[in-house]
């Protein structure tokens, strides 16, 4: 419920935050007193009959997920690309409404002060978002399996990152590791899988170690409706980014050798 009501709320901050950056940019280019040749409604009308769609492709794009970092410039890619589309999106709006046209450099003022606006507010709400989700109890409790090297790292960076996704407890595998990892306790082996899962309220299972294990735990995650996640150390790929491809219309992992840069864009 909490995840509910902090999207809502997040999609209508977005849809201010929106409409003032083209306000924002009225002020700037036609002045703080009211125009006749360009009626500020006449304007925002516009301006807000274009929200739904630019929400639509923000939400499309999973500017909105969990794990989108909200302040790293690939975000910032997102964002602009879905302002752009806005900023086509009020000309057209304009235009049909008014068989007219406005100023080019309003358009583009809306357009980069949405962007930068939305961005700011992105990360600020996203630091805000992460600190409610974590409140205790947290929204989304997590589940590691292993206490390998790579789980441990893993563990620490979701704790300092202040992850919605927070880990709660750890399983053992094999037996014989730390009895605690960042401050999240080793709670036992695989056999106290259920019973952890149902102590814990886990939503969220992630697989570092116990391979062998995958189908049990993918079995176990569909009977208790929880989101399995694998990371890909468990299956020997040791790249920092390791991207989803289709073959054949068949999702696979792909781990590209190391070629020009823009050679990617064509793969």
């Amino acid at each position: 419920m909490r995840r509910v009501l902090l999207t809502l709320l997040w999609l209508v901050t977005d849809s201010i935050v929106y409409l003032a950056a083209y306000g924002l940019a009225y002020g700037v280019k036609v002045g703080w007193i009211l125009s006749t040749d360009l009626p500020v409604d006449t304007y925002l009308s516009a301006v807000a009959i274009t929200v739904p769609g630019w929400l639509f492709v923000m939400v499309t794009m999973r500017n909105f997920s969990l794990s989108r970092g909200q302040a790293t410039a690939k975000n910032l890619a997102y964002i602009a690309y879905a302002c752009v589309i806005g900023m086509a999106g009020v000309a057209l709006v304009f235009y049909f409404l008014n068989q007219l046209l406005f100023s080019r450099e309003l358009l583009l003022l809306g357009g980069m002060f949405s962007v930068g606006g939305v961005f700011v507010w992105h990360a600020t709400f996203d630091h805000l978002q992460r600190w409610l989700l974590r409140m205790g109890p947290p929204t989304y409790p997590l589940l590691i399996i292993g206490t390998n090297r790579e789980a441990q790292r893993l563990v620490e960076l979701l704790q300092r990152e202040r992850s919605p996704i927070t880990p709660v407890a750890i399983l053992d595998g094999r037996g014989g590791g730390p009895k605690s990892v960042a401050g999240i306790p080793v709670v036992g082996k695989l056999n106290a899988l259920e019973e952890t899962i149902r102590r814990f309220h886990i939503t969220h299972l992630v697989q570092c170690d116990q391979l062998e294990q995958s189908i049990n735990l993918v079995s176990v995650c569909r009977a208790h409706g929880l989101t399995y996640l694998l990371l890909p150390f468990t299956l020997g790929v040791v790249e920092p980014y390791v991207p989803t491809e289709t073959l054949g219309g068949k999702p696979v992992i792909a781990v590209h050798p190391r070629n020009a840069w823009w050679e990617w864009f064509f793969r």
